[in-house]
C-alpha cells in the first residue's frame, strides 16, 4: 500500500513540474496568446516543421518576428509573412 501511495505522489509531482518547466524554458509563451490569429505554440511548431528552430515569436506589424539561435550563443531576428510563413525582408516597402 505504501508503494502505491509513493508512486502516486511521484506521478502527481511529475505532472505538476512538467508544465512549470515548459513555461519557463524561454521558448514561447503558452498562456494562449495569439499572433495574427495563431497561437505562439502553433507558430513555433509550424516554423519548426519548415526547419526553423525559433525560440520565440512575436508580431512585428503585419509580419511575424522569430528569434532564431545564430550558433554564436545569440539569436537572430528572422521575419516571416503572417499568412504563408515564408521568410521575408522587413524592409520590403
Amino acid at each position: 500500500m505504501k508503494t502505491l501511495s509513493i508512486a502516486t505522489m511521484l506521478t502527481v509531482a511529475s505532472l505538476s513540474i512538467v508544465p512549470a518547466l515548459a513555461s519557463d524554458n524561454g521558448a514561447f509563451n503558452s498562456d494562449g496568446a495569439t499572433i495574427h490569429g495563431r497561437s505562439e505554440f502553433a507558430l513555433v511548431s509550424a516554423l519548426h516543421d519548415r526547419g526553423v528552430t525559433a525560440t520565440g515569436v512575436e508580431a512585428w506589424g503585419d509580419l511575424i518576428l522569430a528569434w532564431v539561435p545564430n550558433g554564436n550563443g545569440g539569436s537572430t531576428m528572422v521575419f516571416f509573412d503572417a499568412d504563408n510563413l515564408q521568410q521575408v525582408n522587413p524592409n520590403r516597402g
